[in-house]
């Protein structure tokens, strides 16, 4: 029965509102996690300081690393699990969800390792400087630790039709360490370190959440067992070749961010970083609704592709192209005209605002073009052409991006550094249009 009623779901006749209604719920849950992400930058700056809200830029691409990992097997086994559904087929969808939750144990166990051994090294290669130091070592060692409940498998949900309960999934941890944050900094006053274990305990809810849903929950479509949790040669292959992509992006991304931390500590120093960890929230709060798109449309394209639908894959990409690009415009101006307000529910020091003032406006040019990549990269992923995403990421990252941070920092201006970052993000969009245009449209279109 829950099958039936999930694939009569992604059947809805009127494509406009299946995509508002995957859409939004997807949204709902992204934005409130990035919520989650603005009010722990926030609860650090204030509430200990802008050079502590640092630590938390230090390890994000540590953070992009671990993310990747757990992208990689939420995206490829989703693929799979939608394609399959598509063509009325879930056999080996069991076997799919039991490898996908070994690997990830596996690659957490060794995550934990590492940070916990080689913490310092992890630390200077991430571009730590000497003033964020002692908050960073503090923080870092925490979320290492923690390594272990940084996923709940959500995107596997979506893609077995159970939308709300996904959104659950990231809607309630994120209100738990809304309240532990405040209370741990402001009331027991453990400093970074409460910071930290806020994130940790709420991941656990998500872990607990989890081992309802696949093992106890009977609604679930694909309930698995203990003895499914296991080394699976044939689904792992299925969820590489779609997931590999993403990985090996998020190394890129964890790559350049590395870099990027580097850069920006050589030529603006700590303030730099602490600005640049604000504002990289606040893009990504408003960015939100782009990776809700892509999260909300994949289950659909993937289905239809299974279905052969071309008429239903054109239209859904063609609506949400226009959405975002609507959306883009509105946010930018959003960004251009509340630029200092922005940046004040962060920072107190007038001069550092002043400083973060000219970075958004720069950094925030990128918003008028951050949909068309999601959306292009939710078609790869949908229609199983994993290998595209990746040459889109690799080329965008190792060929646009890192070449120009390295130039822009080896000019020794802050200004021109935000600029290189900007530029990154345009021409990176530009490249998905192609590789769109060129591929998808030759291959499943005509």
């Amino acid at each position: 029965m829950p099958q039936k009623q999930y694939r009569n779901r992604l059947e809805e006749k009127n494509t406009r509102k299946l995509i508002w209604s995957m859409c939004t719920q997807t949204t709902l849950s992204i934005l409130i996690y990035n919520i989650y992400m603005l009010t722990d930058t926030l609860y650090v700056s204030r509430g200990i300081g802008s050079v502590a809200g640092g630590a938390i830029g230090i390890y994000t691409p540590a953070g992009m690393l671990i993310n990747g990992i757990t992208s990689t097997l939420a995206t490829g086994s989703s693929s799979c699990i939608s394609r399959k559904l598509g063509e009325q087929d879930s056999t080996n969808s069991k076997a799919v969800i039991g490898c996908a939750v070994w690997v990830w144990i596996l690659c957490a166990a060794v995550i934990t390792a590492a940070g916990m051994l080689f913490l310092n090294p992890i630390l200077s290669l991430l571009g730590c400087t000497a003033e964020i130091y002692p908050y960073a070592v503090v923080y870092c060692r925490i979320m290492f630790a923690g390594t272990i409940l940084s996923t709940g498998f959500s995107g596997i949900m979506r893609a077995e039709g159970d939308i709300a309960y996904a959104t659950q999934q990231w809607c309630i941890p994120v209100m738990i360490n809304m309240l532990l944050d405040p209370l741990f900094i402001f009331v027991f006053h453990w400093g970074i370190a409460g910071a930290a274990l806020a994130t940790v305990l709420a991941q656990l809810y998500s872990v607990i959440n989890s081992i309802y849903y696949f093992f106890f929950r009977k609604a679930t479509p694909c309930r698995i067992m203990i003895r499914d949790i296991c080394w699976n040669p044939k689904a792992f292959l299925e969820i590489m070749q779609i997931g590999m992509p993403s990985l090996l992006n998020s190394i890129c991304q964890s790559l350049t961010g590395t870099i990027g931390n580097q850069i920006l500590g050589q030529v603006g120093g700590a303030q730099a970083i602490s600005v640049y960890t604000v504002i990289s929230r606040i893009l990504s709060f408003l960015t939100t609704p782009y990776a809700g798109i892509m999260q909300g449309i994949q289950p659909i394209l993937g289905y239809d592709y299974g279905r052969k639908r071309w008429d239903r894959l054109g239209q859904t990409v063609q609506y949400a192209f226009r959405i975002a690009a609507v959306y883009g415009i509105l946010i930018w101006l959003c960004s251009q005209i509340m630029t200092v307000q922005l940046l004040q529910i962060f920072i107190k020091d007038p001069f550092i605002v002043a400083k973060g003032e000219i970075a958004l406006r720069i950094l925030s040019t990128g918003l008028l073009t951050g949909g068309i990549l999601p959306i292009v990269q939710a078609c790869f992923q949908a229609y199983g052409f994993g290998k595209r995403v990746l040459q889109n990421g690799m080329i965008s990252i190792l060929l646009i991006k890192l070449p120009l941070i390295l130039i822009t920092g080896y000019l020794g201006q802050i200004t021109v550094v935000w600029a290189g970052f900007a530029l990154g993000d345009l021409l990176t969009a530009f490249l998905a249009i192609g590789m769109y245009s060129r591929y998808i449209r030759k291959n499943v279109f005509d």
